[in-house]
């Protein structure tokens, strides 16, 4: 299951790991309450029991991409379904007892970033730096081979990096985070924001009629050459190549992956600012053998991580006999 705040993906992968069967629900919008819980509980039901009934074989776990703070060894959120009744409870138990199959969470960034370094086209890299540009902005750090979880499981807040006096509240609590200028949220700001100060875009009459503003809406706007969307995707694409180059010059890696739903736009209006960005601010001798790639699987490489690491997590159960 891959939870993002504009849709919802549930895949079914097989032990040999074939992906089988796969849903978007795009009528879904997230909600940290206990409806939308029950609305998701309900969709992965109603999910395993067609799986069950038309192909052979059992469903026997299952893996719960969230955003927000995650640690998948304990099977607790510290962000989202963190509610007061049941927070002496790790949600994987609750999820569990729900759905009455063993279940494993992880944050849908290191998620996406397993299944995207778990391919055999990226399978070449031992050091990689994935970024996940949606609605926020997530980060995972996969080090030697092995997604890095830091002591407690929460590496890889790199969105919420103090980085500028802009005095905007991020979700986080905080003001100036890199999530406040570089993420979907921001760009539909700004969009907003130069809409009322009488700028033209073909999102205008959507915007003044009070109607919301989607990723989905810009990505389309921009690849029908919306001036003002091309021009705050491709900031975006700079800044966050400007960002990025200080990461590469403290951790020299092998490569860097951008996914997430704005990647998706045209290469020449989000990635190649990128990359321009990259070149321009970090050392030659630590991007001179850098690959700079967008993601291969795109919008399905959260729920191909999920389904990876429901499996790992699995036989390594099993294998110390915990399961």
């Amino acid at each position: 299951m891959d939870i993002k705040s504009h849709g919802l993906a549930i895949g079914l992968m097989d032990l040999s790991g074939e992906m089988v069967r796969m849903e978007q629900i795009s009528d879904f919008y997230f909600e940290n309450t206990h409806n939308k819980l029950d609305e998701i509980c309900n969709h992965i039901q109603r999910f395993i029991v067609r799986a069950e009934t038309e192909l052979p074989g059992k469903v026997v776990c299952a893996n719960f991409n969230i955003g927000g703070r995650v640690n998948s060894r304990t099977g607790t959120s510290a962000s989202v379904f963190n509610f007061e009744e049941t927070r002496d409870m790790p949600l994987t138990d609750l999820l569990s007892e729900r759905l009455k199959i063993p279940v494993f969470i992880e944050n849908d960034t290191k998620a996406m970033a397993y299944g995207e370094y778990a391919s055999k086209e990226r399978s070449g890299y031992e050091n990689v730096i994935y970024v996940n540009v949606g609605w926020g902005l997530g980060l995972c750090l996969i080090v030697n081979g092995e997604i890095y979880y830091g002591k407690d499981g929460y590496s890889g807040e790199f969105g919420h990096v103090h980085m500028y006096n802009n005095n905007i509240m991020c979700h986080c609590g905080k003001k100036g985070c890199i999530e406040t200028e570089l993420s979907g949220s921001a760009i539909c700001r700004k969009l907003i924001e130069r809409i009322h100060n009488h700028e033209a875009s073909v999102l205008s009459r959507k915007v003044w009629g009070g109607n919301v503003i989607t990723i989905a809406d810009i990505i389309a706007a921009a690849e029908q050459e919306d001036p003002l969307c091309i021009e705050l995707v491709s900031q975006v694409g700079s800044e966050l190549g400007h960002q990025l180059a200080g990461l590469i010059n403290l951790l020299n890696p092998d490569c860097i992956v951008i996914g997430g739903k704005i990647a998706e736009v045209a290469p020449y209006y989000f990635l190649q600012p990128v990359t321009l960005a990259i070149h321009k601010y970090s050392l030659r001798l630590m991007n001179q053998h850098l690959s700079i790639l967008p993601s291969r699987l795109g919008q399905h490489a959260g729920i191909v991580g999920a389904c990876m690491l429901a499996r790992k997590r699995l036989v390594w159960d099993r294998l110390l006999g915990t399961e």
